[in-house]
């Protein structure tokens, strides 16, 4: 009984609603805040379109580096100078090692690691930043050289250590 009384009530009121003019205002209201989601019939513009703040910027991990070839070249002559004289599949291995570190961007920093610019140096593993690591790419270029010919011996093997271990 209770629930035959509140369903008749519930309907009263919305009858007495839409027949005081009231509806079209709730209507109106409604319509609106659907607009605010950007429905259907709202126009071209949106509270969404106008308030919307900026997009974050979006950085995915070893992209969107402008100066990848010419670091890219850098490190090919490097690799190529006395006294590393490393050519051909010693090259492509260290392309694919700094590729993947960091596309040979020199200021990248990967949030998870902590490892920075074109060759990943971590201080946690390789200990102080060396002086004039942060602005020049020949800087971390030539590190990075020294470092794997003195861990590894080659590129190749820096790479392949990589590979297994996502470190090197």
């Amino acid at each position: 009984m209770e629930m035959g009384a509140t369903i008749v009530l519930a309907a009263l009121i919305i009858t007495t609603v839409y027949a005081s003019g009231m509806s079209s205002t709730f209507n109106e209201g409604v319509r609106q805040m659907v607009c605010v989601v950007n429905g259907p019939g709202c126009g071209d513009r949106t509270w969404v379109d106008e308030d919307r703040p900026e997009e974050p910027e979006q950085f995915e991990w070893g992209s969107g580096n402008s100066d990848a070839s010419d670091n890219k070249n850098l490190g090919m002559q490097a690799a190529a100078a006395e006294p590393y004289n490393w050519t051909d599949q010693e090259w492509t291995c260290l392309d694919s090692l700094w590729g993947s570190l960091s596309n040979w961007d020199p200021g990248l920093v990967d949030p998870t690691t902590g490892a920075r610019g074109i060759v990943g140096f971590n201080a946690a593993q390789h200990g102080s930043l060396p002086s004039g690591f942060d602005q020049s790419a020949s800087a971390q270029i030539s590190w990075g050289l020294g470092h794997i010919q003195e861990q590894y011996g080659s590129p190749c093997t820096a790479w392949r250590y990589w590979q297994s271990t996502g470190t090197y």
